[in-house]
């Protein structure tokens, strides 16, 4: 396996936020008024703002238009793992992404949190 440059990256972590505001979206569809599936929509969102503070500032998030089909008919517990499955290469080493672990955790999280509830 070859080591991400850091166009990769970026373009690794602007995949994740995609999927993780697809997914928020979709559990946000679902809520109603003060219900589990709204504090794990909010959880979904502050997830993706963390993925943000990730990425320069002059980062363009790429256009996904091409796979917007498919992923509306996956779940957001789908797109979750999804998203979880793209960090497991990210350098975590690496000075502007030593913020990413706590990234992991708080997605392992919600995997969990969204399959307890269904989603």
């Amino acid at each position: 396996m070859h080591a991400l440059t850091a166009d990769d990256t970026w373009d690794r972590l602007g995949s994740i936020s995609w999927l993780l505001h697809q997914a928020a979206t979709r559990v946000w569809e679902g809520a109603e008024p003060d219900s589990p599936r709204q504090s794990l929509g909010l959880g979904v969102y502050l997830a993706q703002a963390q993925v943000s503070s990730l990425l320069p500032e002059d980062y363009q998030l790429p256009d996904a238009d091409g796979d917007a089909e498919d992923l509306e008919r996956q779940s957001a517990l789908q797109l979750l793992t999804a998203a979880e499955e793209l960090t497991r290469p990210l350098p975590a080493h690496r000075p502007d992404l030593v913020n990413s672990y706590q990234l992991v955790i708080d997605l392992c999280d919600l995997i969990r949190e969204a399959r307890d509830l269904g989603c």
